[in-house]
């Protein structure tokens, strides 16, 4: 899916020409000519290898997009590619892939197109420069941000990234932004492209709202102005973007070490990547706020639209200059929606790619990083919040407005956020059921933890710990492991740590004894192999290992006949009971129930 970004110069976005719907082929544009390749996105099963889906298609004419580099480590992150192949293969191809017992999903990489029209704000037009800030002092003020600059301006410690169409490294934002990213060529070149009709550089008017360096003496001042930039390329120059692109984005700021990402983008419908990766920065304890979209005025003005609409992002809807009111081109919640979660003003100043400042720029592309930058300065005064605990303190803090409902917390208020705690409480976490606290076992063990909860954040996560090392995690109940012992003989040191979303955790140890070594078992008197026998057959068998054997069994074709749990172990059966040959087998079990057979025996009657 190709994502839309919020830019300050859409009035509403054009949903008709896009499929909204799964399964739904979008990959003919407009402007694409008839043999154009389809792009597709493969989930990868876990533990399956990232190349092990081609090898069936690779004579389709499919071409890895990601092979290496940090799109390939980005793609291998969501456990999923993206690859290329021609029109009339893709049914073909889809198919077998649907079909490979190693894929878990396959969706087309669809592409959205965006509509744009030029603001008719006198000063960007150049008619009216008499009071180039006024707009925006207006709406900080009506956010309540000069009272939370009394607290913090933001730590350069508090990195946000921008995922968008780059950031330009100019004017107030000269030594704010740091290295980046370029997905849309793949490389290390972030900076801002887009130019033409609206604002000439998307990516860098949304920086500029997020950490415009304040109290310089020039330009403007955004929200977190102490605060650094990650820029991260996902849209190309006419602002339009693939959801694998966006996706990789997420993760590579994640990585880099992003505590906030601001995806002023979007578009109508779904695609598993993208909800993946924003789960994947969920898990790290990264805040996602998103643009809720410009479809105010259109028959989509109450389709949720994504990545605002999935849980755990912060939805930004835009307020109007100089009013609460809601702006005519935002997205907004219809009766019984709650998706759109928070206002901004969404008609603002901001600086463009070259440096220039222009007012009237509408969109909910620039409600959202007034939101982001209010988070940067939730995080410098709590350096210990998570993504959860920064979204619930903008939340939490929000001021009704009237009428309510088309958002479901009102409108942002940048000094109250501050002042809201998080959930101080850990996880419950009671024990596990199996295995018990000094069991001998071999092989695979199921691990089964009992008791997890959380009242209030609600659970994040569940790892397993191994020695101290780091071996698996389980992110639904009833959070479940197996861990395999092969190959281990001794103390082994299991720990269970569970986290919730605010990043409390509860730890609970267990010690085991991993035994793989088999016993010995051999019958020490009997009828030799292939010996007819007749009446009373008598076998007597020794068994031993070093943690003690638990059970000694005597099996004839298959199917055990008798049992003994003492040293020396005696069996008997009467011949007369088979019609035909015996195969007599003695094996052992020991306490980690091991499992050893003496050689097989044949008799005839």
């Amino acid at each position: 899916m190709k994502l839309v970004p919020r830019r300050v110069v859409v009035a509403a976005l054009s949903a008709a020409v896009v499929a909204a719907t799964a399964g739904v082929s979008t990959w003919a544009l407009a402007d694409e000519t008839p043999d154009a390749p389809v792009r597709l996105v493969v989930g990868l099963k876990s533990g399956v290898g990232t190349a092990a889906p081609l090898g069936a298609v690779s004579a389709m004419g499919v071409r890895e997009i990601d092979a290496a580099g940090p799109a390939q480590q980005a793609m291998s992150a969501l456990r999923a590619q993206t690859i290329e192949v021609s029109p009339a293969r893709k049914d073909r191809v889809i198919a077998a892939l649907k079909s490979n017992p190693d894929v878990a999903y396959v969706e087309v990489d669809r592409v959205r197109k965006m509509t744009a029209v030029t603001p008719d704000d006198p000063f960007y037009t150049g008619k009216d420069e008499d009071e180039p800030h006024l707009p925006l002092q207006v709406e900080v003020d009506n956010v309540r941000l000069p009272e939370a600059w009394e607290t913090t301006t933001g730590d350069a410690a508090v990195k946000i990234a921008v995922v968008d169409t780059g950031v330009t490294k100019t004017g107030d934002l000269a030594d704010a932004v740091l290295d980046g990213y370029n997905y849309v060529s793949n490389t290390t070149n972030a900076a801002d492209d887009v130019s033409g009709a609206g604002p000439n550089g998307h990516g860098t008017a949304v920086a500029s709202l997020i950490a415009g360096r304040g109290n310089n003496g020039e330009g403007m001042a955004g929200g977190c102005w102490s605060c650094k930039i990650i820029p991260v390329k996902v849209l190309d120059k006419n602002g339009n973007g693939y959801d694998s692109n966006v996706a990789k984005g997420i993760v590579y700021a994640t990585k880099a070490g992003a505590k906030i990402i601001n995806l002023s983008l979007g578009g109508s419908g779904s695609s598993q990547v993208l909800a993946d990766a924003v789960s994947y920065a969920n898990l790290k304890g990264v805040l996602v706020v998103a643009a809720a979209g410009n479809e105010g005025g259109t028959t989509h003005e109450t389709a949720k639209q994504y990545p605002a609409a999935y849980s755990d992002v912060v939805a930004v809807g835009a307020t109007g200059r100089n009013t609460d009111q809601r702006a005519g081109f935002s997205s907004f919640n219809k009766s019984g929606d709650t998706w759109v979660d928070i206002a901004a003003p969404g008609v603002v100043a901001a600086m463009d790619r070259y440096g220039n400042y222009h007012t009237g720029w509408p969109g909910t592309s620039f409600a959202a990083p007034m939101v982001s930058g209010v988070a940067g300065l939730i995080k410098t005064v709590h350096p210990d919040y998570t993504g959860w605990s920064m979204q619930r303190a903008l939340l939490k803090s929000a001021r009704p407005i009237s009428p309510s409902g088309w958002v479901t917390y009102g409108m942002l208020d940048a000094a109250k956020a501050l002042t809201i705690a998080t959930d101080p409480e850990p996880p419950t976490l009671t024990g596990l059921s199996t295995p018990g606290e000094g069991w001998r076992m071999h092989g695979k063990v199921a691990i089964k933890p009992t008791g997890i909860a959380d009242p209030w954040s609600g659970m994040r996560n569940v790892d397993l710990y191994v020695d101290g090392i780091y071996k698996a995690q389980d992110r639904t109940a009833p959070y479940e492991f197996t861990y395999d012992t092969t190959g281990r003989n001794g103390k082994v040191a299991l720990e269970i740590r569970a986290y919730d979303k605010a990043g409390n955790r509860a730890v609970f140890k267990r010690s085991i004894t991993a035994d793989n070594i088999l016993p010995t078992v051999k019958i020490t008197s009997g009828p030799a192999n292939g010996a007819t026998v007749s009446g009373t057959v008598k076998l007597t068998a020794t068994a031993s290992d070093a943690n003690g054997v638990r059970t000694v069994e005597m099996l004839i074709n298959g199917k055990v006949k008798q049992t003994d749990t003492t040293a020396p172990y005696n069996f008997s059966f009467k011949a007369s009971s088979y019609a035909s040959g015996m195969k007599v087998q003695v094996r052992a079990t020991d306490v980690a129930k091991n499992i050893k057979y003496d050689a097989t025996r044949t008799y005839k009657r």
